[in-house]
């Protein structure tokens, strides 16, 4: 037997162990959420400093449009 049929005998009898089902980490996603939430917080914290602009009310997109008021 050569080294060329050898290999090939061995790679056929090699099996594959059957698969298993690993579930997600959920302390990954548990991160990846919290990673998340700190980045929104941290852009809202920058932009309130920056551009204090955004904190502040959208006007109307017409200025010739009066407000609505609710009587009460």
């Amino acid at each position: 037997m050569d080294n060329r049929t050898k290999q090939a005998s061995l790679s056929l009898s090699f099996s594959m162990p059957p698969p298993q089902n690993k579930f997600p980490n959920p302390l990954l996603f548990l991160g990846i959420s919290l990673l998340s939430f700190g980045a929104f917080y941290a852009t809202l914290k920058y932009r309130a400093t920056t551009y204090p602009a955004s904190a502040q009310p959208r006007q109307h997109d017409n200025p010739l449009v009066p407000p609505r008021h609710r009587d009460s």
